[in-house]
């Protein structure tokens, strides 16, 4: 009895050992590939199934693993390690992509060489990349839509056929073509000889346009030169307009002859008043030119 109770506590300590032994390589496994990789950061809207341990891709060279993977509000926040000696920089891009048919996920790092580095505590923002499973889910959907669309196209044909207004249809139809088929077959040679005066219409108009062309060609020249002038007189009509448009504004300003003519009523009242008499003058030098020419001979 005593014996096997020593082979208990020699098994025990056995296993105990190994145990040690076991949890001290993965330690210092995990300690040294922990010195020699850099971890980051990164923030995806989705990441469609991404586990724990996938690996890390940099510019298609397995080079880290996921480390942890977190739900927040907005978004998933993945912390994954990559050998020390790569730095992503900020040009660079981080994705979530499909491997193979069954849609395992990995994140590819597209390293860019250009541009600063991300820091430790920084968050890079990634991309989910659709891929196999999530095209045929699409297409699931396409399939289940085409398949309600084809449903319902056997109701309506089984109503139709029901009522019997699918046969009128392709009856008005067969109708109609026979109908159709008489009528070209009647007037065949009308047809034939409507083609032949379209052609012979056609060739005319070739032929005018051809020998016409100088003439059109003058017509042109001719447009583009009453077009230019036409152009020239738009510009002096502007400018004039735009003198119109000054005289006014001097007519309007209280500093111009005319614009104190106009506001300055006594003035007016002066300037008429010495109109009046200069025509009084006149008509009187008309009608008495004696009293203010004489002329004598001897």
């Amino acid at each position: 009895m005593a014996g096997r109770n020593t082979e208990i506590r020699v098994g025990i300590a056995v296993i105990g050992a190994l145990a040690l032994v076991i949890w001290g390589v993965t330690w210092l496994s995990d300690a040294r590939l922990a010195r020699k990789r850099r971890v980051y950061n990164a923030r995806f809207s989705d990441v469609g199934g991404l586990a724990t341990g996938d690996p890390v891709s940099v510019n298609g060279v397995s080079m880290g693993k996921v480390l942890d993977i977190t739900l927040r509000p907005g978004g998933v926040n993945v912390k994954f390690a990559i050998d020390r000696g790569v730095r992503i920089t900020r040009n660079s891009s981080v994705n979530v992509r499909n491997t193979g048919l069954m849609g395992e996920k990995f994140i590819a790092v597209d390293l860019a060489e250009d541009g600063p580095s991300y820091g430790d505590r920084d968050t890079i923002l990634g991309y989910y990349e659709t891929g196999v499973p999530e095209v045929i889910s699409q297409m699931g959907d396409a399939l289940h839509s085409l398949q309600r669309v084809s449903d319902q196209v056997d109701r309506l044909l089984a109503l139709a056929e029901e009522r019997g207004t699918l046969r009128k249809t392709l009856h008005n139809v067969e109708g109609a073509s026979v109908d159709l088929q008489a009528t070209i077959a009647e007037n065949r040679e009308d047809l034939r000889q409507t083609a032949q005066n379209l052609r012979e219409v056609s060739s005319q108009l070739r032929t005018l346009v051809q020998e016409k062309n100088a003439v059109v060609t003058r017509t042109v020249d001719r447009l583009d030169t009453t077009t230019g002038r036409a152009d020239t007189l738009i510009t002096h009509l502007d400018e004039a307009a735009a003198r119109f448009a000054s005289l006014a504004d001097k007519a309007d300003s209280d500093s111009s002859t005319l614009g104190m003519l106009l506001r300055d009523r006594d003035l007016y009242n002066q300037m008429h008043g010495s109109m009046r008499q200069l025509n009084e003058l006149v008509r009187d030098i008309k009608e008495n030119p004696h009293r203010y020419l004489k002329f004598s001979l001897f």
